[in-house]
């Protein structure tokens, strides 16, 4: 369970957080890699493979989207019914077919490339490091990719995101659902965490309803709010820019990289490389 007022706690510490992140992103890194973060600059090895003629390199790649469409849709869907508070309501109650949903759900914002891949490059540029193209999800050990490049690599910088990484990212949640090792009773309101093998010291036997709610809550409004103020920071970005045109450093092989104008067209809201 989770009351209406601690929601409301942990929802503005996350939007605060991914807030204050976006905006020392914006401070510290060039204009350039801003604009390819906004404008979703990606590496696609399939269309720019040896025999197609194009490069590599592209603007407003739609794949990823359309691979997170239908999650985004169906979270927004789930929030907007569980966790919107109705008139009168002070707390989102303990049931067990919702939490079915959510652990569903959690594995799924921890699993998603699409999003994994806007962490890393958002960490990226919070270092002023260069503007990462082509960012490969291992598929093995996703709790050391996230925990040391999502997490770890900004705890030195002073920004609160981490904190709520830490909040919300648990692998044995994760990986528990993913493969059905886990009960839930409601008798003792506990999830019970279920493996063959010997727990390491940091995972998790067994999480109570109201310490599972929290860790949830923190992680889907982690990717909503990612997802919210990236497009808010897109049309930011667009109308401080002053003109329609940006221009981008676009990787050359091993011949460095050549600077390229992209525009933005406003009639369909998308970047294409200036012809």
């Amino acid at each position: 369970m989770i009351s209406k007022e601690n929601f409301a706690k942990i929802n503005l510490e996350v939007k605060t957080a991914v807030e204050e992140l976006f905006s020392y992103v914006k401070k510290v890194c060039s204009s350039d890699k801003l604009f390819l973060f906004v404008a979703n600059g990606e590496f696609d090895e399939v269309i720019g493979d040896s025999n197609s003629g194009y490069f590599p390199h592209t603007i407003d790649h739609m794949l990823d989207e359309y691979r997170d469409e239908t999650r985004l849709k169906f979270l927004i869907a789930f929030i907007k019914t569980f966790y919107s508070f109705p008139s009168g309501a002070v707390a989102v109650e303990d049931d067990e077919y919702r939490i079915n949903l959510e652990l569903m759900i959690y594995t799924h914002i921890w699993e998603s490339k699409p999003f994994l891949k806007q962490l890393f490059r958002l960490a990226q540029l919070a270092q002023d490091k260069s503007y990462p193209w082509k960012v490969i999800i291992p598929e093995m050990s996703k709790h050391t990719f996230i925990r040391k490049e999502l997490r770890d690599s900004l705890l030195d910088i002073g920004l609160n995101y981490p904190k709520i990484i830490s909040k919300g990212f648990h692998s044995s949640l994760r990986n528990a659902f993913a493969h059905s090792d886990f009960s839930i009773s409601t008798d003792s309101s506990i999830i019970f965490l279920h493996s063959d093998k010997k727990l390491a010291d940091w995972e998790l036997p067994n999480i109570s309803f109201d310490d599972w709610t929290e860790k949830f809550a923190y992680s889907f409004l982690l990717s909503y709010y990612v997802l919210t103020e990236k497009q808010k920071h897109r049309k930011l970005v667009i109308l401080e820019n002053g003109s329609n045109d940006f221009g981008i450093p676009l990787p050359l092989g091993k011949n460095g990289s050549r600077y390229v104008k992209i525009t933005h067209y406003s009639d369909q809201d998308i970047f294409r490389f200036k012809q």
